[in-house]
C-alpha cells in the first residue's frame, strides 16, 4: 500500500507540468504511470491502461519520437478529467478519415454499433506499425488474421440481430487463403482498406459491375475476355441477371477446377454453375434462352462420362469456352457454324461439318428435332406392347402353376396350418402394413415418380396423413385382437407356446445351413414352427409395439411432451421411420422369400388364403410336428361337391387340425 501511494503521489506531481509543451516533457511522466500494471489493479481489464516504453518506441508513432498528448489531448491535471474527447486520428490522417468514414464500418461506427470497427481495432492502439512491417497487422499477409477478428467462425452480429456470412472459414479453404505467401489475394485487395463498402454499393469494389475488374487486378488476361464476353456486356447494359466471377467461381470459397468440391469441376458445370441460369425456366423465359439444353447435356455421352469424372468428356466450357462465351450469331464464337467444326475437332480431330452438325442442343432434344420425337414415340408404344404382352403371357403361366399347387391339395391331402381367425388376422395385418409402407414412405420421399403419381391420382397430404392414421389404427385393432385370441383360445395358447423360441431352435437353425450347404445329408426335424417363422413372429410383435408408441408421439406431439421429456418426439421420428425401413426390408427379404421365391413354395404358399399346408410339405419340412400331432389323426373325405367349394380360394380351413384329402 505504501509503494502504490507513493507512486499515486509521484504521478500527481508530475501531472501538475503536462500542461507545458508536450515535446519538451517527453512521455516519461505519462509512462510513469500508464508503464506500471500494478497502478490499475483495480480496473476489470488493468492491461488495457498499460504502455510500456518498449511497445510504444517500436511503433511507427515512437520511431518519430511523437508524444502522448498529440493523441490524448485534454488530460490536464490528475486525475484525468472524465469528459477528455478520445484519440482523432483524422488530425493527422484527414484524407484516411474522410475514406474510412464513407465506408460500411465508418457508417456503423456513426451509428454508435458496439461491434464497429475503430481505427485501432485494426492498426493497433500503441503498438502500430508500418502496413509494410511483417509484424504489423496491416501487414498485406497478416490482413486475413486481423478481419478475422470479427469476421471470423464464430460470425459476427449486427445491433439488429443480422448474422453476417462466416467469412474467415471459406477463405482460409481457398486457393487464396492456401496460399500463404506471395502475391495471393488477401481481404483488402478485392474489398478496399479503409473505403470498405456494401455490394449494393455502386462505388464498391464487390458491386457486381466492379467484381471483374477488382478480379482484373491479379487476373488482367481473364478480365479482358470476360469483358469482350456476352455475360460481361450484358453485366455491363445493366441486366443484373448476368453472372459475373463469383456467380461461377464463389466469392470467398474459391476453389481450382480440379477440386470436386469448386462450382467450376467439370461433373457439377452443367447441374450447378451454368444450370444455373441456363436452367432456370425464369431466366430462360424472361431473355429468351433455348431452352433444355442442361438436360439434353446431361442426357448425352458427354453429361454422363462427366458424371462418372471421365476427363476427358466434354462439358459446357469445352464447347463454349470458359470465359468468352459469345452467343452463335457472333462471328467469333466457338459454336458460330463457321467455327463449329474447329470446336469439335479439340476432341475428334477427324470430325468434319456433318458430324459437327449431329450433336447440337437441338438435335438431341425431344421437343426440337421431329426425328428423335418421332422415334421416342415409337418405342413408347413398342415397348407397352411387347412388355405388356411379355407380362400376360407370364402371368398366363404363374397362373398355371398356382392353380396346379392349389389342386395338388386334393390329391395329396392337406394340413390345417391356420384357421379361420388366423387367416383373417394376417390378411388384415397385411392390409395395413402395405398400405402404411406405401403412405409413410411417400411423405418421407415427395419426389419419388410413384409417389407423384399417387399425388396425381388426389392423394395430396391430408390425404396421405389421414389413410396412413387410419391403417395404424386397423394394425392396433388387429394386434389387440390377437392378443385377445391368444389369451381366450385354446387353440390360440397352443399356437404362442409353438412359437416361444427355445435353444432347439439354433441346434435348428445350424442343421438348417449345414444341410444347405451340402455339409449333412439330414435335413432338420421342424416343429410346429421352425426358428425363421419364430424369427418372423417375434420381430412382428417387436416392430408393431415400436411403430405404435412412436406412431402416437408423433400423432400427438403436444400431449407427448407434456408427460415426457423433450426429446421424445424427433427421437419418435427418428426411430418410426428406421424401423419402418427394418420392417419393410425384412418383409421383401426375408418373409416373400419363403412364401413365394423359396423352391418349395413358389409360386406362392396358400396357406394365407386357405390355411392348409400339402401334407407332403408338412411331412418335410415340420417332420417332428407331424409324427407328434398329425401322424395318427384320422383322415377326412368329404363329398366330391363339398371338395369343389374348398377348393375355391379363400375358403376357410376348418379349424381342427390333422391330414384330410378331398380326392385320392
Amino acid at each position: 500500500m505504501r509503494t502504490r501511494l507513493m507512486s499515486a503521489l509521484l504521478c500527481a506531481a508530475l501531472a501538475s507540468v503536462v500542461a507545458a509543451p508536450a515535446m519538451a516533457q517527453g512521455n516519461q511522466a505519462c509512462l510513469m504511470c500508464h508503464g506500471n500494471e500494478a497502478m490499475f489493479s483495480g480496473l476489470e481489464d488493468p492491461t488495457r491502461m498499460v504502455v510500456t516504453e518498449e511497445e510504444y518506441g517500436s511503433s511507427v508513432h515512437g520511431a518519430l519520437g511523437m508524444a502522448c498528448v498529440l493523441c490524448h489531448q485534454g488530460y490536464v491535471g490528475f486525475p484525468h478529467p472524465d469528459d477528455a474527447p478520445p484519440p482523432n486520428c483524422g488530425g493527422c490522417h484527414g484524407s484516411v478519415e474522410r475514406e474510412f468514414s464513407g465506408s460500411l464500418h465508418g457508417y456503423a461506427l456513426a451509428r454508435g454499433m458496439a461491434t464497429a470497427p475503430t481505427c485501432a481495432s485494426c492498426h493497433g492502439s500503441h503498438d502500430i506499425r508500418r502496413s509494410s512491417d511483417p509484424e504489423a497487422r496491416t501487414h498485406h499477409e497478416n490482413v486475413p488474421v486481423m478481419c478475422a477478428a470479427c469476421h471470423g467462425e464464430a460470425g459476427l452480429r449486427t445491433e439488429e440481430a443480422i448474422r453476417l456470412p462466416q467469412i474467415y472459414g471459406s477463405y482460409a479453404q481457398s486457393v487464396h487463403g492456401r496460399n500463404g505467401e506471395g502475391e495471393a489475394a488477401r481481404c483488402t485487395d478485392c474489398h478496399g482498406v479503409h473505403d470498405l463498402r456494401g455490394a449494393l454499393d455502386p462505388q464498391s469494389r464487390i458491386n457486381r459491375v466492379n467484381v471483374a475488374s477488382t478480379c482484373g487486378q491479379c487476373h488482367g488476361d481473364v478480365q479482358e475476355i470476360y469483358d469482350a464476353s456476352i455475360h460481361g456486356r450484358a453485366l455491363r447494359a445493366g441486366l443484373a441477371d448476368s453472372p459475373t466471377c463469383t456467380d461461377c467461381h464463389g466469392e470467398h470459397l474459391i476453389l481450382s477446377h480440379n477440386d470436386p468440391h469448386a462450382r467450376t469441376y467439370d461433373a457439377r458445370l452443367a447441374t450447378e454453375t451454368c444450370g444455373e441460369c441456363h436452367g432456370d425456366p425464369e431466366i430462360v423465359a424472361k431473355y429468351g434462352l433455348q431452352g433444355g439444353v442442361i438436360g439434353t447435356y446431361e442426357d448425352s455421352y458427354h453429361g454422363w462420362a462427366t458424371r462418372r469424372d471421365y476427363a476427358r468428356a466434354a462439358t459446357c466450357v469445352s464447347c463454349h469456352t470458359t470465359h468468352a462465351v459469345l452467343p452463335q450469331s457472333d462471328s467469333a464464337s466457338t459454336i458460330h457454324p463457321a467455327n463449329l467444326t474447329a470446336t469439335c475437332q479439340q476432341c475428334h480431330p477427324d470430325a468434319d461439318a456433318a458430324f459437327a452438325t449431329s450433336y447440337t442442343h437441338v438435335t438431341a432434344s425431344m421437343a426440337a428435332n421431329p426425328i428423335n420425337n418421332a422415334i421416342r414415340l415409337f418405342y413408347y408404344v413398342l415397348i407397352a406392347a411387347t412388355i405388356g404382352l411379355m407380362a400376360l403371357h407370364n402371368a398366363v403361366v404363374f397362373n398355371y402353376y398356382l392353380i396346379e399347387r392349389r389342386r395338388e391339395e386334393r390329391r395329396v391331402g392337406y394340413v390345417t396350418r391356420l384357421d379361420r381367425i388366423q387367416v383373417t388376422q394376417h390378411m388384415l395385418n397385411a392390409a395395413a402394413f402395405i398400405v402404411l409402407v406405401v403412405t409413410g414412405f411417400a411423405l418421407r420421399f415427395p419426389d419419388a415418380w410413384w409417389v407423384r403419381w399417387l399425388t396425381a391420382l388426389g392423394m395430396n397430404e391430408p390425404v396421405r396423413s389421414n389413410v396412413h392414421r387410419i391403417a395404424a389404427v386397423l394394425l392396433i385393432v388387429e394386434a389387440v385382437s390377437h392378443v385377445l385370441y391368444v389369451v381366450m383360445s385354446r387353440r390360440g395358447r397352443e399356437e404362442f407356446k409353438a412359437m416361444l423360441p427355445d435353444w432347439r431352435d439354433a441346434t435348428d437353425a445350424v442343421g438348417y445351413l449345414q444341410y444347405y450347404t451340402w455339409r449333412t445329408k439330414r435335413y432338420p426335424r421342424f416343429r410346429r414352427y421352425d426358428y425363421t417363422q419364430k424369427a418372423e413372429y417375434w420381430a412382428l410383435v417387436w416392430g408393431t409395439v415400436i411403430m405404435a408408441l412412436t406412431g402416437f408421439v408423433l400423432w400427438f406431439p403436444v400431449q407427448a411432451v407434456q408427460i415426457l421429456p423433450w426429446w421424445i418426439v424427433p427421437a419418435s421420428q427418428t426411430v418410426h421411420y428406421y424401423e419402418a425401413w427394418l420392417a419393410t426390408l425384412a418383409i421383401l427379404v426375408w418373409h416373400l422369400f419363403f412364401v413365394i421365391a423359396h423352391p418349395d413354395a413358389y409360386p406362392m404358399n396358400w396357406a394365407w388364403l386357405t390355411g392348409r399346408l400339402p401334407e407332403h410339405f408338412v411331412k418335410h419340412h415340420h417332420a417332428q410336428w407331424y409324427d407328434d400331432e398329425l401322424a395318427h389323426s384320422e383322415p377326412h373325405h368329404p363329398a366330391e361337391s363339398a371338395a369343389g367349394k374348398a377348393d375355391a380360394p379363400g375358403a376357410p380351413a376348418p379349424e381342427s387340425g390333422g391330414t384330410q384329402y378331398t380326392d385320392s
